[in-house]
């Protein structure tokens, strides 16, 4: 009984801090003003800006949160969350989760984007997304892989599930890898992720992620024309297990 108790308060707890974190979050302790591709960790975050072109800047905070800005980009990534070294798969490093809250400000020319967690694996090479928002007009469809799976629910929602095999810039320079995506069917601003659960419905499907480089939160955004341009500031940002 005491247990139980316990486990009802420490659930409560966990309600209003995700409550707390969707309508009051603003970025807090030191920071990083990036301009140029760069990986780095600040207050043990890593965090990674990587653009092909354009006039682009990322502000990174040892809480975890970050403000991503471009300007005439045609891919632009900024991530925060946990790095890894590539020794241990996600059952051994244990389960995930994320807490994000995401302001869109002056958005243009996006053709396509992911705003969810992002990351890499290897043994094998896989770049993963789970996405719960998109800066472009629509959401994302069938041409981000060769290979639907289909609908599924999971961490209660409905989420499209795709793979992909492309050959391309990569953690490992230009190469072939896998891609594996999640994509919510209705957006949402604030919420918390359960990593593991969207990794344990790939594993359903056959999709096997190797041993674990990294997962954060990320903002992307690419334009098919003369590039796109805008502010994603997720005042709130944490990766944790």
């Amino acid at each position: 009984m005491k247990f139980r108790t316990l486990s009802i308060l420490s659930l409560a707890a966990s309600l209003v801090a995700g409550q707390n974190f969707c309508s009051s979050a603003n970025h807090s302790g030191q920071s990083v003003k990036v301009t140029s591709n760069k990986v780095g960790s600040i207050g043990g975050i890593g965090y990674e800006l990587w653009a092909d072109s354009g006039n682009n800047s990322a502000t990174f905070y040892s809480d975890g949160s970050f403000s991503c800005s471009f300007q005439n980009a045609k891919d632009y990534l900024c991530r925060s969350g946990l790095s890894f070294d590539s020794t241990k798969t996600h059952d051994q490093i244990g389960h995930m989760y994320a807490d994000f809250k995401l302001v869109k400000q002056n958005i243009r020319n996006v053709d396509y984007s992911y705003v969810g967690i992002y990351g890499w694996s290897r043994n094998p090479l896989v770049e993963f997304y789970v996405v719960d928002n998109w800066l472009s007009q629509y959401r994302p469809g069938d041409w981000v892989g060769n290979k639907k799976h289909g609908d599924f629910t999971i961490d209660g929602a409905k989420y499209t599930v795709y793979e992909n095999t492309r050959y391309g810039p990569s953690i490992d320079g230009n190469t072939q890898f896998k891609q594996f995506f999640s994509i919510r069917q209705q957006p949402r601003e604030c919420g918390t992720i359960d990593i593991t659960a969207h990794f344990q419905q790939w594993e359903k499907l056959g999709m096997k992620l190797g041993k674990m480089h990294e997962a954060k939160v990320l903002g992307e955004a690419g334009s098919n024309g003369s590039g796109t341009s805008g502010t994603a500031d997720f005042t709130y940002a944490k990766v944790y297990i």
